[in-house]
């Protein structure tokens, strides 16, 4: 199976979206305001306590909140529709009907929408292998947890990606893995975001 780089992108921002609601949903409700200070300042939100944060994930209209991150997510879902089997997509489109009528139930879909995906072909759990890992390099750099294994999956990725041509990251990649700060991070972003914009 063979992606066009569009599709590929979409792949790579769905992995991103679901785990960022992922781990959204494993620290909701926040409860101690230190935490949720930095979690806020390190995602630039406008929040200034646990209660301020938490009540900004439940405004809909909030750009952080979960039904706008879910609705990203839907929209990467919808743009890929002839590119996942049909069984996929049907369960996929459930999930997400199921997720939109009941706000609720957002933490588990995304769970759920993790496991359909990593079902699918090896292309497809590829580039959404490349997001969900980019999602946590991001907010393990912004909040300063270990990204030991994060990297090791990166690094794993990286050469699955060259062995299918995609071997433009490898510079960047090893920039990064050299010295993981959010500099190199970025520099590392715009060379995938440039493979998504180009033939390769």
């Amino acid at each position: 199976m063979i992606l066009l780089n569009s599709n590929a992108q979409h792949i790579f921002w769905l992995g991103r979206y679901l785990t960022r609601i992922q781990y959204l949903c494993s620290q909701f409700p926040f409860h101690n305001n230190q935490s949720a200070l930095q979690y806020a300042h390190a995602f630039c939100l406008p929040a200034f306590d646990a209660s301020s944060l938490n009540s900004l994930l439940l405004d809909a209209e909030q750009p952080s909140s979960f039904t706008q991150q879910f609705k990203h997510a839907k929209d990467n879902v919808q743009d890929l529709r002839g590119v996942f089997s049909a069984k996929a997509y049907a369960e996929l489109n459930q999930l997400i009907k199921n997720a939109t009528e009941n706000s609720a139930y957002i933490c588990d879909v995304a769970g759920e929408c993790q496991d359909v995906l990593e079902a699918e072909s090896e292309f497809i759990f590829l580039f959404f292998s490349l997001g969900k890992n980019i999602e946590q390099l991001d907010r393990q750099l912004r909040l300063k947890q270990d990204r030991k294994v994060t990297l090791e999956n990166i690094d794993k990725t990286v050469d699955l990606l060259n062995q299918i041509g995609w071997d433009r990251l490898d510079s960047a990649w090893q920039q990064l893995k050299l010295k993981p700060d959010s500099m190199n991070f970025y520099h590392f972003s715009d060379h995938i975001q440039n493979l998504f914009e180009v033939d390769v």
